[in-house]
């Protein structure tokens, strides 16, 4: 038995009544066609699929195997299972819950290995969503705040529950993850001076030599890469010649996610809109082709080799034009989910952009993508020290501070 804070998500069938009427075996066709989509979403993104029962899907994520971004993982999952069962039939709908929190999981179970009261909240939150919707807890809410839109909050009867169950019901995707960091905190700044200060460095160096820079940023997860970022940018905002700063993600899990950096950069950059084909083509005027990134369908007859050759050259022109008038801060985050064209791009922008242009990766320790590379340098970081760490602690609220030293002394 082992705890862990899981995403659990239950989708029912409205609608398979009605179709009981008909052929048995067409419904049978129809039923396991309905079973393998839905599993096929919920593993596209990392998910487990617990069980099947009747016309239901139960699916966790984060449990067995840990995700630290299960909540978004399942939010996705959920909006993907909807799309997918209007392609299977559109007489029929789906009513989805999603519930965050901490269950105990057993990997020797026969049946489900995922128990707890987050499981029995998440049957409830399905069994009050209308048809066709999405209902989803507060934990889940806040912990995918930033990369989903929501309704306003609610409150459900359930079980158990004297004051019912406050939920939200899901409206659309924003973006596929969420910005990072803990809102509502007074960001805290401790024992990464040195680190920081070589970060500085390399960005005087690209002004000085008008030569690219990268910078790989490793360490494990919710060790500080993203924080020293931050303090970084705050600096470089603070510089009497204001360099361009842009940020993109890799991301581990999607469709069409190859160049996924570069696709939030052009959004910044060209103040572009999801969606907007004719503006984005305007915008781009002749570095058109930069559109693949964005998912534009405009290589026309070119072979895909010779299109990613002037994605790539319209890339480094990009990025020449720019560096020309100001310093350029690129910040491409989680690089060892980062698929090779990716990286061959990042790599010709070290080796072919003439312009004071600093890259900064950020990975995890299993990647060190700078290795032997011109200009080119990685900064670990380890865990703070204990100094450091109190440090931290004492600057967070009262409240924030004594969740965290009950939690760390094993307290509920």
């Amino acid at each position: 038995m082992e705890r862990k804070v899981a995403t659990v998500l239950f989708a029912d069938l409205v609608g398979s009544t009605e179709l009981g009427e008909q052929d048995p075996e067409r419904v049978r066709m129809l039923l396991d066609r309905f079973f393998a989509a839905m599993a096929e979403e919920v593993e596209r993104v990392g998910g487990t699929v617990e069980k099947f029962a009747g016309d239901a899907v139960m699916a966790a994520f984060g449990a067995p195997a840990a995700l630290e971004d299960h909540a978004e993982r399942a939010l996705h999952a959920s909006l993907a299972m909807r799309r997918r069962l209007d392609e299977i039939d559109e007489r029929l709908e789906l009513r989805i819950g999603v519930n965050t929190g901490e269950v105990v999981v057993d990997t020797d179970a026969d049946s489900s290995f995922a128990t707890g009261d987050v499981v029995n909240v998440c049957a409830r939150l399905e069994q009050n969503a209308d048809p066709g919707d999405i209902l989803v807890g507060e934990r889940t809410v806040l912990a995918a705040r930033g990369a989903f839109e929501f309704e306003g909050p609610r409150r459900i009867d359930a079980k158990g529950k004297r004051e019912g169950v406050v939920c939200r019901r899901l409206l659309r995707a924003l973006t596929l993850m969420r910005p990072r960091g803990a809102s509502g905190l007074t960001p805290a700044f401790v024992g990464r001076e040195t680190e920081l200060e070589r970060l500085r460095a390399v960005y005087r160096r690209a002004v000085e030599t008008g030569e690219p820079q990268l910078v790989t940023i490793v360490g494990d997860a919710g060790v500080g890469k993203t924080r020293l970022v931050r303090e970084l940018w705050q600096w470089l905002s603070e510089q009497p010649e204001q360099p361009l700063r842009r940020t993109g993600r890799c991301l581990a899990y999607g469709s069409g996610i190859t160049y996924w950096p570069l696709r939030e950069v052009l959004h910044e950059h060209f103040d572009l809109r999801e969606g907007d084909a004719q503006t984005a083509r305007e915008r781009l005027g002749e570095r058109e082709i930069l559109g693949l990134a964005l998912g534009l369908d405009i290589a026309g007859d070119l072979h895909p080799l010779a299109a990613r050759d002037r994605l790539r050259d319209a890339w480094v022109g990009l990025l020449e034009e720019i560096a020309a008038k100001r310093p350029i801060v690129l910040l491409v985050e989680d690089v060892h989910w980062a698929e090779e064209p990716l990286l061959e791009l990042l790599e010709r922008t070290l080796r072919d952009v003439r312009g004071p242009v600093v890259v900064l990766a950020t990975a995890r320790p299993d990647v060190d993508w700078s290795g032997g590379r011109r200009n080119a340098s990685s900064l670990a970081l380890e865990p703070l020290d204990r100094r450091a760490a109190g440090e931290m602690l004492a600057a967070l609220p009262g409240d924030v501070r004594d969740l965290i030293v009950g939690r760390a002394e094993g307290n509920p």
